[in-house]
């Protein structure tokens, strides 16, 4: 019998066409190199998810080997957190296909755009999945190197969400023992996702199984927050993140124990031989994170945060930068004296928070209290009369209220700290101060009104 394949090829197969045992039925997703159709097998009519290369790479050798690689890779690997290969052969035109178990759900990216940010329990409860399959892989000797949201499928389930995580396409044999016939990819490319990859990936570096746990970091903060830890209008700028910039902490953005900060930390640390060793510690230290064997439940309250910028008008010179450092020395040392924590420093900047109490009348006294100091800072005569200035804001929201392994609970985080807000387009002289700061103090403290977006904020200049 005369085979069907050959005039339905092109671009992509379309309806009807015969994979082997297979008969396509739609194009589900077009990839960069390969594209995801939906069949059906023709003896049991089961679904099935057919991978297919594209024609313009079927050539390419170094594109059709890590292919190959995937399904070799997938058919060693059964695990019940990892999608199943059914079978991988070629097309009549030289294309190779992979066909694999059909997974009825949304990958993790739509379900977090679904449902919004999960909480740290549920977190954990996919991560186990997640790193049990990871674990699998470490064991037999194989990187994933792409793990991401997008590369974990979620299942309906009766006790919960059930994951499997799909896509080898860029992984990596730890070992040239892992298996026969299974070539490494070569070192020296960048292959991966820029928004969860290592270090150690953006810079051509062989990876290892730590490199995994990068991305596992990564995916942990993307799970509670939202949003991945580090975001650019650029590659080039989300590279120089992940090489360089500090991790930001999970907590500020959402209500997770302070331990799951470090546990983020750890993962996402810019030399691997700081990372954790292996998956088992990650979430070992996760479940101590999450079950609060370690420190205790992040609490919201409402604080005050006092925002003072040193700024500079024309060149800066040396004078110019030692009067800034002094006078944010001794801004902090009377930011400290009146009770406020300072919890966030720059080069030119301090930012001080402090608890409100819960009785209203002495939260209106505190709040009174920070305004006149914020009118003192606003007013102090500088070396550099014409060139430096302090510019204060003063903002109340809410702040979490974190438990450290050792000492106080540390105060900070929570929407207080989106100083891009609320501290932002200071008008150079006086204090800039919110509603909810001024709020009952109207009197005492004629003010200005500036703007109402996204808060309504005022002008007190000093007497």
């Amino acid at each position: 019998m005369e085979s069907r394949e050959q005039p339905l090829y092109g671009e992509e197969l379309s309806p009807g066409a015969q994979v082997g045992g297979y008969l396509v039925e739609r194009t589900h997703y077009r990839g960069g190199v390969a594209t995801l159709h939906r069949a059906r097998e023709v003896r049991t009519g089961a679904p099935v998810a057919l991978k297919v290369m594209r024609p313009q790479f079927s050539t390419a050798h170094g594109a059709l080997r890590r292919f190959q690689l995937e399904a070799e890779t997938l058919r060693r690997l059964r695990h019940p957190h990892i999608v199943d290969i059914l079978e991988h052969g070629a097309l009549a035109d030289g294309r190779p296909f992979i066909a694999m178990e059909w997974l009825e759900g949304r990958d993790l990216a739509a379900e977090l755009a679904a449902r919004g940010p999960f909480s740290a329990r549920e977190a954990l409860e996919v991560l186990e999945q997640v790193g049990a399959a990871l674990g699998a892989a470490h064991g037999a000797g194989i990187i994933h190197r792409d793990l991401k949201a997008q590369n974990v499928m979620v299942l309906p389930g009766e006790s919960g969400p059930r994951v499997k995580l799909v896509d080898f396409g860029v992984v990596k044999l730890l070992t040239p023992e892992a298996g026969p016939g299974l070539a490494q990819t070569s070192t020296g490319w960048v292959l991966g996702t820029p928004l969860s990859m290592a270090p150690e990936q953006l810079r051509g570096e062989p990876p290892d199984a730590r490199t995994d746990l990068y991305a596992l970091g990564v995916l942990l903060y993307q799970l509670v927050t939202g949003r991945p830890p580090f975001q650019g209008t650029t590659q080039v700028e989300l590279e120089e993140q992940h090489l360089h910039a500090p991790v930001p902490a999970a907590s500020e953005h959402a209500p997770v124990p302070a331990a799951l900060d470090a546990v983020v930390r750890r993962c996402l640390e810019k030399r691997r031989e700081a990372r954790y060793p292996d998956v088992d510690a990650v979430l070992g230290a996760l479940r101590r994170a999450v079950h609060g064997s370690g420190p205790g439940p992040v609490r919201l309250l409402e604080a005050l945060g006092l925002y003072v910028e040193a700024r500079v008008a024309g060149p800066a010179d040396d004078a110019v930068l030692d009067e800034v450092d002094a006078l944010l020395r001794w801004v902090g040392q009377r930011m400290e004296a009146a009770g406020l924590r300072v919890v966030v420093e720059g080069c030119n900047f301090l930012m001080g928070v402090l608890a409100l109490p819960e009785d209203a009348e002495a939260a209106r006294e505190t709040r009174r209290r920070m305004l006149e100091l914020a009118l003192a800072l606003a007013a102090e005569p500088v070396r550099e009369p014409g060139r430096v200035s302090l510019a204060p804001a003063l903002h109340v929201d809410t702040a979490m209220l974190q438990p450290e392994a050792q000492g106080p609970p540390r105060l900070g985080g929570g929407r207080l700290l989106r100083l891009s807000v609320w501290a932002g387009a200071h008008p150079g002289r006086g204090v800039v101060v919110t509603q909810a700061a001024l709020a009952g103090l109207e009197g005492a403290f004629p003010a200005r009104p500036l703007s109402d977006r996204p808060w309504p904020r005022h002008l007190l200049t000093p007497g």
